[in-house]
């Protein structure tokens, strides 16, 4: 009750034409879900964030769907506007995201899933039926990246998903350990873009850098954020000098490398700022940029703390973290879990742009093979079968 009330003063007009859409599609929703139970066919709805065709949710969809199960329809949701719509648009059972069909199907579907938290037709009316009401509990989290951090938003009080689906084995048993998930709700198959990860072809002179966001900077419902001078942040000024630096310069010009700068989507109303002295770096967005792609091609990486590095090291490739503001982030932004970069990651850790250069000189020179064994024994299940697993699973377990 007191959630209930302490959520009145956030209904936006959105939120009430929700509910009485909610209302209008109770009835029949209710009514075509027994038809197709009584035919014996399940539908899963499968979505993204609602822009993108590029993650998780799009491999299992590709999965699920070229399965032809006479038993299942699959869907999946997108906006039909988005540059990925174009490689759905051969492929069946298409649906437009927030549209009427899209509530229909997310009302009636035996699994809503998606690798967003979210992936529903509308994020605060439907937080207030699944995690205050409790209702329509069928809810498969794919996620976008293996958490490995203790990340309080994906708790099971704040989430009530039905599955949640992990990628590695220490984040399986750390998730099960401490995000309050019933014993049977948390599941290790691996992700299904990881299918994707085998036998691949990596372009020797690409470098690879994607900073994460900050979650005092890259959000739009952050006041602060939108008060923020950015160039005069840590972010800016550590990343921008890095990009810029002379012996970082030289290096790629001499060696011919070439340089992909893609910052996280929260952060990308921000490249403007940016500056680069040399035309070996090339800045790309989601708009442009298959990420999926950029991970697969690139011979290194160089991030923070973006879990990105956990499909690079996936493929057996090593990742330089820059950890300039590492106090500040464990305070204003996620508190560590069970992965130390120190003992644990899968490259080496860094505090200024001199030594992440050196170190990155270092691993395109001569690869530590003291990473490579890292990386093997992190992932228990490296194979093709990921996709295969998560559909087994819930095709067993048959929840309505």
């Amino acid at each position: 009750m007191k959630k209930l009330i302490s959520s009145i003063k956030y209904i936006q007009l959105n939120d009430l034409i929700s509910i009485i859409m909610f209302v209008i599609l109770l009835v029949p929703s209710l009514f075509y879900k027994i038809y197709m139970r009584i035919l014996n066919i399940k539908i899963w709805l499968i979505c993204e964030d609602g822009r993108t065709a590029r993650d998780n949710g799009y491999y299992f969809y590709k999965y699920v769907n070229e399965k032809r199960n006479k038993k299942f329809r699959v869907y999946y949701v997108i906006d039909f506007s988005s540059p990925d719509y174009n490689k759905l648009r051969e492929m069946d059972n298409i649906i437009k995201f927030k549209s009427i069909k899209h509530w229909f199907f997310y009302m009636i579907a035996n699994y809503n899933i998606s690798n967003h938290k979210n992936g529903n037709p509308n994020q605060p009316f439907f937080y207030f039926i699944h995690v205050i009401l409790k209702f329509y509990d069928n809810r498969v989290f794919l996620q976008h990246g293996i958490t490995k951090d203790d990340a309080e938003w994906l708790y099971y009080k704040n989430t009530h998903f039905k599955y949640f689906i992990c990628g590695a084995e220490r984040e399986f048993e750390f998730i099960s350990r401490k995000f309050g998930y019933p014993s049977d709700r948390v599941i290790y198959t691996g992700f299904p873009r990881f299918d994707n990860l085998h036998n691949i072809e990596i372009k020797e002179k690409q470098i690879l850098i994607m900073p994460t966001w900050r979650n005092w900077l890259g959000r739009e419902t952050n006041t602060l954020a939108a008060k923020v001078d950015f160039k005069n942040t840590d972010f800016y000024k550590n990343w921008n000098a890095l990009l810029n630096d002379k012996i970082f310069i030289d290096f790629i010009e001499k060696n011919k490398y070439e340089v992909i700068f893609y910052p996280h989507i929260n952060m990308q109303k921000y490249i403007g700022e940016f500056q680069f002295s040399s035309k070996r770096i090339k800045v790309c967005n989601i708009n442009n940029t298959d990420i999926q792609k950029l991970l697969i091609e690139s011979k290194i990486l160089i991030t923070d703390y973006s879990s990105v590095y956990m499909d690079f090291a996936y493929m057996n490739k090593e990742t330089i973290y820059y950890h300039f503001d590492y106090e500040e982030y464990r305070k204003k932004q996620y508190s560590s879990g069970y992965f130390d970069y120190l003992k644990d990651g899968f490259g080496p850790v860094t505090y200024t742009k001199e030594d992440t250069i050196k170190e990155l000189i270092n691993l395109l020179t001569s690869p530590n093979n003291q990473y490579k064994s890292r990386m093997k024994n992190f992932f228990k299940l490296q194979d093709r079968n990921n996709s295969q697993r998560i559909y087994d699973i819930l095709n067993k377990k048959g929840d309505v």
